[in-house]
């Protein structure tokens, strides 16, 4: 099954503090905001922005402020009265764009205090020079078929789509008006009408009214309606490898998103300086490599040219690759997600698994733990909670997978990376007995079996009454017997959870109209896995067809809510 490998192969730091006290003496960093775009008229320097920095822990921050660029400035202002707690003080944001060309820059602020837990943070700017109105836009789609695109302005305007274009249309938020506020997102979609041949259709939307004169254009729209294959590509991230470190690859998915048969017919990788980019066809797509043999800190450009049968013939995919001075490892504040399934800043649960993200956490190529029980060293890398080294799934350069450990001390806590003996920062945790939560399959939809194996509860194979299914599931906390972290849960006795304290209910209950709900046959940990517990019930009658809301809940503790497919 699909969780073998994630859950049962993945299997990277000693501080001489004890947790209490690092804890409640270190300042906690948190920021207002993380990223933001401005649009900036040729020529000109851009608007000046703030962000706010506030001390969500104990003493005092002591704030700096760097930048990766030579176009912004960072420092620390005055400290003034917020809504967050305490006082604010402002990381202010110089964008010394006037050198800049028309294009789309980014850069990143770093602020920090080494003694601060959630330290460095970073702030992601984007400057549009000349707007980020596109000047043309361009969609292939078959027969009926329909593509979108968005952009957004930098102050209200007016929109008009060309008259006797019914196949153009142009909303933001689902909104009739074109009338809005600064900086909205607008999306614009084409759409092939009922009976349009194949060809070629041109349009335009016309954009006024903004006090940002670079928006004010009109921007031509072609249209081509094909039945021939439409090459179309995933998306691909920038790279980001230390200097020295060894070369990463990124698959990327090549995609027909058109009629007949897409065949790739080769792909080229080509870098602006070096050869430090190199790319291959593979298995439904392109493997991209970066090696950053040689080069000094700094940001390098380059491309990966498809070629195919398409209509569109082939796509050309800008690569980044930053290449960063050797640093300690740096875990993400709110970079510690449970299994992918949760938002940032949600509570772990004990023996929850987690993904952390963040930089440098290795220099040499991604490892997996190959045997059990797992190890609390992995390549050259450890994961300390609360102190203490806890068992490793997974060690990539900028993503590690773990176990909070079963016995891990509920409340507030500490994450950090170790690699080579070498410390990382503080990032913070909260750790709960139990937060009860589904594994996601495609979207909406919890991942479940028949008890032979087969995915259900998805619309292409939905479930009936009567129907007995495996749910699998994180964040339950501890069992009987409790299971050591890091160890694949026995067969026998199994690990169980008291099925009487656990529900599971089917829709979406108000005051005037109950819902079923049903005590599950077993509750506990998938025996032969880490860290993956099951809830096996029946499905009761009487459930409408179709997407049945769905939620289970443990000692009074809710899961999250997901969509059951019910014939």
């Amino acid at each position: 099954m699909v969780f073998k490998n994630r859950f049962s192969s993945r299997c990277g730091i000693v501080i001489a503090l004890t947790f209490t006290s690092m804890l409640s003496a270190a300042p906690r960093l948190a920021l207002t905001q993380a990223a933001f775009t401005v649009a900036v008229v040729p020529g000109q320097n851009g608007t000046a922005q703030s962000v706010d920095a506030s001390n969500l822990g104990d003493s005092v921050l002591n704030l700096s402020a760097s930048s990766s660029v030579s176009w912004l400035t960072a420092t620390i202002g005055a400290q003034h009265a917020c809504s967050l707690k305490g006082n604010c003080i402002p990381v202010q944001i110089a964008l010394q764009t006037s050198s800049l060309s028309k294009g789309t820059y980014t850069g990143t602020v770093t602020v920090s205090d080494p003694k601060a837990v959630d330290s460095p943070q970073f702030v992601t700017v984007t400057v549009k020079v000349g707007g980020a109105v596109p000047d043309k836009l361009e969609y292939f789609v078959p027969p009926s078929g329909s593509a979108s695109s968005s952009f957004t302005t930098a102050a209200p305007v007016t929109a008009n789509v060309s008259n006797n274009t019914p196949w153009l249309s142009i909303a933001t938020a689902g909104m009739g008006s074109f009338q809005f506020g600064a900086s909205v997102p607008y999306q614009v979609t084409a759409t092939a009408q009922t009976g349009m041949a194949s060809g070629d259709y041109n349009g335009s939307i016309a954009i006024s009214g903004s006090s940002f004169a670079p928006d004010n254009k009109s921007v031509p729209v072609v249209l081509h309606v094909t039945t021939q294959p439409i090459l179309q590509t995933s998306t691909l991230l920038p790279f980001e490898i230390a200097q020295g470190a060894n070369k990463q690859t990124q698959p990327m998915a090549v995609l027909n998103a058109g009629q007949g048969t897409l065949t790739v017919s080769g792909v080229t990788a080509s870098a602006a300086s070096g050869t430090w980019l190199s790319a291959q066809t593979i298995a439904g797509g392109i493997s991209i490599t970066a090696d950053p043999s040689g080069l000094s800190p700094n940001s390098y450009q380059g491309t990966v040219t498809i070629t195919s049968n398409a209509v569109n013939s082939s796509a050309t995919v800008p690569v980044v690759l930053n290449v960063l001075a050797q640093a300690p490892p740096i875990a993400s504040a709110g970079g510690l997600i449970a299994n992918d399934t949760l938002g940032v800043g949600e509570s772990m649960a004990q023996g929850d698994i987690v993904a952390l993200y963040g930089h440098q956490f290795t220099f040499g190529d991604a490892v997996n733990a190959t045997s059990l029980p797992l190890p609390v060293t992995l390549g050259d890398t450890q994961v300390l909670v609360n102190g203490q080294p806890v068992p490793v799934y997974y060690v990539g350069a900028s993503q590690i997978d773990f176990e909070i450990p079963i016995d891990a001390a509920t409340g507030d806590g500490t994450v950090q990376v170790v690699r080579s003996g070498q410390q990382g920062n503080l990032i913070y945790v909260n750790i709960k007995d139990r937060v009860p939560h589904f594994l996601l399959f495609n979207g909406p939809y919890a991942i479940m079996t028949t008890p032979d194996g087969t995915l259900t509860g998805i619309p292409t194979h939905p479930v009936k009454a009567g129907d007995v299914v495996v749910i699998y599931t994180i964040g339950l906390g501890p069992t009987t017997p409790v299971v050591p972290s890091g160890t694949a849960s026995p067969g026998s006795p199994l690990a169980v959870i008291d099925v009487n304290a656990t529900q599971a209910c089917f829709g979406v209950p108000t005051p005037f109209s109950p819902i079923p709900c049903v005590t599950p046959q077993f509750v506990g940990l998938s025996p032969g896995f880490v860290g993956l517990y099951q809830v096996n019930l029946a499905i009761p009658d009487g459930l409408s067809s179709g997407n049945v809301p769905f939620s289970f809940s443990v000692n009074g503790t809710g899961s999250d809510v997901v969509q059951l497919a019910v014939q």
